[in-house]
């Protein structure tokens, strides 16, 4: 998938979403690392790396890493490579600041469509700013 380290590549969109944030403690949401609650549950494939994980609940978490986004929405498992995004709806995601839980349509090329629930307010730049990272910064990162 990539021609770069999983470390290269999660240092680049970490540092893509950190650009967009105004703050970063959240309730649901964690940048770099996998949440506590899925950290004995999932497994991440050798080299991957996490970059945003979201727990809600044990039917609505996901987990968006160097190669793929993973997790369930009420009792639907899903995965995907974030390069076989068309779009994404995200919603009501400014919320005002109050912690909300909203949900997104991710449409993958090829026609499917794929629901997650996410944390809004301002821990929606996480997943919105990974999702875009996918459709403009990554083509251009310069591959040596």
């Amino acid at each position: 998938m990539s021609d770069w380290p999983h470390s290269v590549i999660q240092a680049a969109v970490l540092q893509y979403i950190r650009s967009h944030l105004k703050q970063s403690d959240w309730s649901f949401t964690q940048l770099g690392v996998v949440h506590d609650a899925l950290a004995r549950v999932i497994q991440l494939n050798p080299g991957e790396l996490c970059v945003v994980s979201c727990f809600i609940d044990g039917q609505r978490w996901y987990v968006m890493t160097t190669t793929r986004v993973f997790g369930i929405y009420r009792g639907t498992r899903f995965e995907f490579s974030p390069l076989h995004v068309r779009k994404c709806i995200w919603g009501d995601f400014k919320q005002e600041g109050r912690v909300q839980i909203e949900v997104a349509e991710v449409q993958l090329i090829g026609g499917d469509k794929v629901t997650l629930a996410y944390e809004a307010g301002f821990a929606s730049i996480a997943p919105i700013y990974y999702e875009r990272f996918w459709h403009t910064r990554y083509p251009t990162l310069p591959r040596d």
